[in-house]
């Protein structure tokens, strides 16, 4: 898997599980140019409208006050074509179906695993 075209781009990383979003922040820095940060859907999608040149969204699910999924449809609205990968410990089927109405590129189990996601980035960036 070649990932050196994720070098010179720019991720917003949505997560409310404190320790979580530190440990898998500092393994997305060493991959991507810039690595932006939120603790729930509301904030993400505040960083968003400020940074709309980010190339990849990747948002938890379950989070208070804006879920992953509402804030992902609120950034497809602004921006149709930025691929959205949702992840979730939960693998309730009825946010898949979500998911998919809305447009989100990937849904992925936790724990993440940075192999699976980077090759689901590199399979976008190749279609």
């Amino acid at each position: 898997m070649n990932i050196e075209h994720l070098k010179n781009k720019k991720v917003l990383y949505v997560e409310d599980d404190e320790a979580i979003m530190k440990s898998f922040s500092k393994i997305l820095n060493k991959v991507f140019k810039e690595v932006l940060t939120a603790v729930n859907g509301e904030e993400g999608l505040e960083v968003f409208k400020k940074n709309q040149d980010v190339n990849f969204i990747i948002t938890d699910i379950k989070m208070p006050r804006v879920d992953g999924l509402e804030m992902a449809a609120e950034i497809k609205k602004i921006n149709p074509k930025i691929p959205c990968i949702l992840t979730t410990a939960h693998g309730e089927y009825d946010y898949f179906l979500r998911a998919d109405q809305i447009g989100v590129y990937r849904y992925l189990q936790k724990p993440l695993n940075i192999n699976e996601l980077l090759q689901s980035l590199t399979e976008f960036q190749e279609n």
